[in-house]
């Protein structure tokens, strides 16, 4: 029997691909029953077909409105025949034989009948004629007609992806459900990412390390800088001892003291291992040594030098008297005398600047091979992982030299010592670094991912109970080192063999352009790595997804070049200028409803999708769910 359509109205004007229509039916049903077929009611943002001969141009109802025929003002009562229903929709398609063909073939014509589609064919387009299988993860179900919504992987994880909402929008659970189905599909054996896919969430708020979040079978680190016993991120040598990095974590100025830092990671860093050897540490509180007596020409180097040797006695547990001969260690209680311009001892009469330059040479060698026997006693693997160590070392030996010949002023580099002596404990908590005997462009392809302990499928590093300094420093570096491991890894290869997938929740605590508490040269570094990685990431296999309740304040060269969007309720003005500016797929309607969205609800669009489409995210459960909720004040609070 063939299916008679249910007609509710014709074609009255043609306007490009907008087109409004006479309505003969006046029922608002969300659903209509006919000849034994449910067909989907009409409603703003719902579909319509026009018929053209055995095919249907497909519309979306965009706005409706009645027309006064009577064109009287002054009569306000509602009498039969007096007003004409009127909706105006825009073309976005054809069904052809039961599927659908997004972008126009066939224009509609004056008086052309419109009619109801059914359910299956609503189905149809807002799947893009794709069902619930295995080359489709199942979101959810469309919010009028209940209709399962499945995304194919195969588009949306070659992409950058972004998850936007106000607090309570559902975002969290949006981002968990995304990757919760791909996981699964893997677990089920339906595809296969063990070794061909790499997934690293930066969690900001611990929201993601609960045992069966994402997946089950994911490595957690957590890292602690505010007490012992956090973990440790594993990083080669030559990602923390670059000097943008150093400059930015000790907040070191252009001009000065940047210059300076530089030229003293250059002068202790070895050029193969990339790392800061205690061999080469050795030689160079040996040189401070010499520097400090031999030019003896500033009241402050002294003074340098003996917090080298406090370090030294923290890190040994030995007193100085225990390392060095009485001769050497009363050297470094000498006093200024600023009238002889030399270092001096009292009682008895001593001056630096009367001993010739042998006996200051003699006095270095006891000194530096003393200090070399102790630092041999010591386990040099433990004192190698000693970061604050290293750093504090270095930059307090290269300042003795920049003074000994005047090529500094103290009073520009001391702030610069302050930062680093604070800061230098934290980074030892959080980091291991590893020295490198080849660079990384000579790493053969099967060790590449073997740098990153742990990283297999899925990796979840938690940022919980960091400092923010922290919170800013390792994701931007965490970063770069993936990135440059992506390519490296694709530079070997004829194809995308391997791809890596970079998830940062809370993303405009890194992204932002609207921060002021960092200096113009820090955020002009930090945007310029991500927005190169936004840019350039898709050709070697690299894709971000970034979740955030904030989109006005990431970067808009950022948010323009984000591939697919899930956007939940969002109710502040600048937010969704934002969107409207930089998502083109999106349409009037989709526009309008998302101030309005419901926990939960939200738009997808963008490149992977013909359409924008209204989806009800289904609710992960509580075990799966990521630690988002809000208090439970009722329980709280309760008196019952």
């Amino acid at each position: 029997m063939t299916m008679v359509p249910y007609v509710i109205g014709n074609v009255i004007e043609i306007n490009g691909t907008r087109v409004r229509i006479l309505m003969n039916e006046r029922s608002n049903l969300e659903q209509i029953h006919y000849n034994g077929i449910y067909y989907a009611g009409i409603s703003s943002g719902s579909y319509v077909g026009i018929v053209r001969g055995t095919n249907r141009i497909i519309g979306r109802i965009e706005r409706e409105y009645l027309e006064d025929l009577s064109k009287d003002p002054t009569k306000h009562e509602f009498l039969k025949g007096r007003y004409q229903r009127i909706i105006e929709v825009s073309l976005i398609g054809n069904l052809i034989k039961g599927r659908i063909d997004y972008g126009l073939k066939l224009f509609p014509l004056i008086y052309a009948e419109v009619i109801l589609l059914t359910l299956e064919e609503v189905s149809t387009i807002l799947t893009g004629n794709k069902s619930v299988d295995n080359n489709v993860i199942f979101i959810g179900t469309t919010l009028s007609n209940s209709i399962p919504i499945g995304l194919p992987w195969q588009k949306l994880f070659n992409t950058h992806i972004g998850v936007f909402g106000n607090t309570g929008s559902g975002k969290s659970n949006t981002l968990t459900k995304i990757y919760t189905e791909i996981f699964k599909l893997s677990h089920e054996g339906k595809i296969i990412l063990k070794d061909k896919s790499s997934f690293v969430v930066i969690d900001f708020n611990g929201e993601y390390i609960g045992k069966d979040v994402l997946n089950s079978k994911k490595k957690i680190i957590k890292l602690v800088t505010n007490k012992d016993g956090g973990d440790k991120l594993s990083l080669p040598a030559r990602y923390f001892w670059d000097i943008e990095t150093l400059s930015i974590l000790f907040s070191a100025t252009e001009k000065v003291q940047k210059p300076f830092l530089h030229n003293a990671i250059k002068y202790f860093r070895d050029n193969e291992s990339y790392d800061i050897s205690i061999d080469k540490l050795i030689e160079g509180i040996g040189s401070a040594f010499y520097n400090v007596f031999k030019c003896n020409n500033n009241p402050n180097s002294l003074l340098l030098l003996n917090k080298i040797i406090l370090i030294i006695e923290e890190v040994t547990k030995q007193e100085r008297d225990s390392i060095w001969d009485s001769e050497i260690v009363n050297l470094f209680s000498l006093q200024w005398h600023s009238k002889s311009g030399s270092y001096y001892r009292e009682n008895p009469d001593f001056y630096i600047n009367k001993q010739n330059e042998e006996t200051i040479k003699e006095y270095r060698r006891h000194f530096q091979d003393s200090l070399a026997l102790v630092f041999c006693c010591e386990d040099k693997v433990m004192l190698s992982s000693k970061i604050d160590l290293k750093i504090n070392i270095s930059v307090l030996c290269h300042l003795i030299f920049c003074l000994s010949y005047n090529m500094v002023q103290y009073e520009f580099i001391a702030p610069l010592l302050s930062r680093i002596e604070s800061q230098a404990s934290v980074i030892n908590k959080i980091f291991n670094i590893k020295p490198e005997s080849n660079a990384i462009e000579d790493i053969k392809k099967d060790e590449v991912y073997d740098n990153l302990e742990g990283v297999d499928i899925l990796t979840v590093i938690s940022l919980r109970e960091c400092n923010t300094i922290s919170k800013k420093i390792i994701p931007l570096i965490l970063t770069n080192y993936l990135y440059d491991l992506q390519k490296n890894y694709i530079e070997m290869e004829d194809h995308i063999s391997h791809t890596t997938h970079l998830i940062i929740d809370e993303a405009h605590n890194i992204l932002s352009e609207q921060s002021k508490r960092e200096d113009q040269a820090w955020k002009d570094y930090r945007l310029e790595v991500f927005e190169e990685i936004i840019k350039e990431g898709r050709k070697f296999g690299f894709y971000v997804t970034l979740s955030s309740q904030r989109p006005a304040d990431i970067s808009q060269t950022i948010m323009s070049q984000l591939h697919n969007y899930f956007i939940h309720r969002l109710v502040n003005d600048n937010d969704l200028l934002m969107i409207s500016n930089t998502i083109s797929s999106l349409d009037s309607v989709s526009k309008k409803q998302i101030p309005t969205l419901a926990a939960g609800q939200c738009v997808i669009t963008g490149t992977s999708y013909d359409l924008p489409v209204l989806v009800q995210v289904s609710r992960l459960s509580k075990e799966a769910a990521p630690n988002s909720e809000n208090a439970d004040l009722l329980k709280l609070w309760g008196n019952s």
